[in-house]
């Protein structure tokens, strides 16, 4: 078993080191991968006669498929053009660069500079897109504008400087929503806290999502501006109780056998262990608080009030506090019981405590909802 798993490793090897050769590559028409094979191959080893033979093919095909490459892209109507234009070139200049450090390699060809096609092809890139940005921007339209701010990083990747700092920062304001988050009415004064306290929270975490195209804020901050919200996010309880309590108490008599009672000495004065039962009446005591409600989440247009999304989100917590009293024999109780009967009734949690309890997750189902429905601000 042990030969056949080296066979076949060792086959697997070979069948690796055929399918990534130079020859194999240039057998297939990826020229430039086959230049790139040939070169570690060189500069390994500079008189290996048929990885300059391959290296020599390879690249002059390289060279001529390129030009035929050069004019279909500029032929092209897209943007896209000058991404695929630059893109080759750089690939061709790479090529150039690794030539020039293999001694074997420059034995057989002549490395041709790109430098200069490729620096046109990324300032005409770089006009192109900023001239996209602008026409864009003109549309006067969010989604447009957004657009138009990714055309203008485009132009700067290419060319630094293409697109100043101000149109960008223009582009990225005209693109922006505005999204107003409301408070969850609470009937309760003593619970307004909370629902201030999540609305905060979830502002905070949507805003750290950093979608640059998206600015979050409690609604009462649209109050003191000039411009109402784009979206807003309206939150409310289609119902909720906090604090509903149940008691439920069990009575059990629990008896035990063959347990040691005492000694008592025989006729002939030795002590004998007496065993008999024992017994308890136990009372057990079980209560419940629980706390809960449906989360309604709509989120309206701030323009028009038309209804972008609306979504339902059930949330609960349940306080669990159990003890038990017996009175009788203790020897008749189980450990986990003895150690019920030293627990005591606890005071419950304040209705602020199981509010934040029961709201937790539905503050998490809330933040991934905004989260997938404003990814088109990312």
């Amino acid at each position: 078993m042990k030969k056949i798993n080296v066979l076949g490793f060792l086959l697997s090897l070979l069948l690796l080191t055929y399918c990534t050769s130079a020859k194999n590559q240039f057998e297939k028409g990826n020229y430039e991968k086959a230049v790139s094979l040939a070169i570690k191959k060189l500069q390994k080893n500079p008189n290996n006669k048929k990885q300059q033979g391959i290296l020599k093919a390879a690249y002059g095909y390289a060279q001529s498929v390129g030009e035929q490459k050069v004019v279909q892209y500029q032929q092209g109507q897209s943007l896209q053009k000058y991404d695929q234009l630059i893109a080759h070139y750089r690939g061709l200049q790479q090529l150039y660069t690794r030539l020039l450090s293999c001694p074997g390699c420059l034995a057989v060809v002549t490395p041709v500079d790109y430098q200069a096609p490729l620096k046109n092809a990324l300032q005409d890139g770089a006009r192109a897109y900023a001239a996209e940005g602008n026409a864009l921007l003109a549309q006067n339209e969010k989604a447009a504008a957004r657009d138009g701010y990714r055309a203008f990083l485009k132009a700067n990747a290419y060319m630094p400087t293409t697109v100043s700092e101000n149109q960008l920062a223009a582009a990225l304001e005209q693109g922006t929503e505005r999204i107003g988050i409301t408070p969850i009415p609470v009937a309760s004064q003593g619970l307004q806290l909370n629902s201030a306290f999540f609305q905060q929270q979830l502002v905070e975490a949507l805003n750290a999502l950093r979608y640059p195209f998206a600015d979050f804020q409690p609604i009462q901050h649209f109050k003191t501006q000039s411009t109402p919200p784009d979206w807003i996010v309206e939150l409310s309880f289609d119902d909720y109780v906090i604090g509903q309590t149940y008691v439920k108490e069990t009575r059990e008599t629990r008896v035990k056998d063959s347990v040691a009672l005492g000694t008592v000495k025989d006729s002939l004065g030795n002590k004998q262990t007496v065993y008999g039962s024992v017994e308890a009446d136990v009372r057990r005591f079980e209560k419940t608080i629980e706390s809960g409600g449906v989360l309604n989440i709509t989120v309206r247009s701030g323009r028009d009030n038309s209804v972008r999304l609306q979504r339902k989100f059930p949330g609960s917590y349940v306080w669990i506090n159990d003890w038990l009293t017996y009175q009788g024999d203790k020897r008749a109780l189980n450990k986990a019981e003895l150690k019920q009967a030293k627990a005591k009734e606890e005071i419950p949690p304040p209705p602020q405590v199981l509010f934040r309890a029961f709201t937790q997750p539905l503050f998490d189902q809330t933040a991934r909802q905004l989260r997938r429905e404003f990814r088109d601000l990312k």
